[in-house]
């Protein structure tokens, strides 16, 4: 990313952290938030998916999906209720992020959301702009710790994060929970879930999130739109994830990630892993047959990847991922 580039990013951020509201906050006004007494209560919640009557948007039809909350929230909320309601806070993990962070984040989460967004018809530019915004680059405490960059509650195959969560109710105002949120074994199983749940909705209601397909949108807008006011209550929630699609140039990767092309074998999954490193190394072929290496992206290691065809070069056997992505034999688990 050039100079002038990363000057643009932190603008836009910083605009961000001071226009940002956590996702959980009711889309009434705020001062309506700010006269509400905080309550200091905790309960512990099973996390199942419900359809909460009593969490309708002020103003709208909406009903915020109760299954999901963002885990920069989670983190600020952790360290003290003040600042899970301070907006500068919530998205504080987002902007203080590094270029060399970014870079590694995106290095190892592209391709894996690329994968998921494919399989389940969103946009990768949407779900990567979520997982920014929501584990600040991959740094948040839920995303270390359980690999879990949607804040997405309940358990995943019996493994869950328990962490402090703030929540807003017309009944009850401010007040917190002990959530247990998603572990997955690696960034794969987050965006897939993440792609799951925008295709196939909540409990009450399979087409909650019909607004994201690709097939109901002209473009990642009126997928972000859609999002605001179901997946969060937040009144900028679209614009932010789109400030963060424009800025990091996101739209680049909403090309599928498997290719059409013709397949020179019947199809098999690999599983990649880099022994000696924090991830798979994928290369491209140019047209006069060289190889090179690209340097913006990698696959994350001991994750299974779909492969149609297959290159020999300089006695190395290379399996295709994606169109002109390839991985090479030694990284094969």
């Amino acid at each position: 990313m050039s100079k002038k580039n990363l000057l643009t990013s932190a603008l836009v951020l910083g605009t961000l952290a001071a226009t940002a509201t956590p996702s959980v906050v009711s889309a009434a006004t705020t001062s309506d938030a700010d006269s509400a007494a905080p309550q200091t209560s905790t309960e512990q919640v099973n996390n199942k998916s419900q359809d909460n009557s009593s969490n309708v948007i002020a103003g709208s039809e909406k009903k915020a999906d109760t299954t999901v909350a963002t885990s920069a929230t989670v983190q600020a909320a952790s360290e003290s209720i003040n600042n899970a309601l301070n907006t500068t806070a919530v998205i504080q993990a987002a902007t203080g992020a590094t270029s060399a962070q970014q870079q590694a984040f995106l290095a190892s989460a592209v391709p894996m959301a690329q994968k998921a967004a494919s399989q389940y018809g969103v946009y990768t530019s949407v779900m990567l702009a979520q997982a920014i915004l929501e584990s600040g680059w991959g740094t948040s405490t839920l995303a270390t710790q359980g690999h879990n960059l949607f804040g997405i509650k309940g358990d995943y195959n019996g493994a869950y994060v328990t962490m402090p969560t703030s929540e807003w109710s017309a009944s009850q105002g401010w007040y917190t929970i002990n959530a247990n949120f998603r572990k997955y074994p690696s960034y794969y199983e987050s965006f897939a879930d993440n792609g799951n749940k925008l295709r196939n909705g909540v409990a009450w209601n399979s087409s909650y999130y019909s607004g994201t397909w690709k097939e109901n949108t002209s473009s990642y807008k009126d997928a972000t739109a859609w999002l605001q006011g179901r997946y969060a209550t937040a009144p900028n929630y679209a614009s932010s994830l789109n400030n963060l699609i424009q800025t990091y140039n996101l739209t680049q990767y909403d090309g599928t990630a498997e290719t059409n092309g013709g397949a020179q074998t019947n199809g098999s999954t690999i599983k990649v892993n880099n022994a000696g490193g924090d991830y798979v190394k994928l290369y491209a072929f140019a047209s006069d047959g060289s190889i090179s290496t690209i340097t913006n992206r990698g696959l994350a290691n001991k994750t299974p990847w779909y492969t149609d065809q297959t290159k020999t070069y300089n006695g190395h056997t290379y399996y295709r991922v994606a169109t002109n992505e390839w991985v090479e034999d030694t990284n094969l688990a």
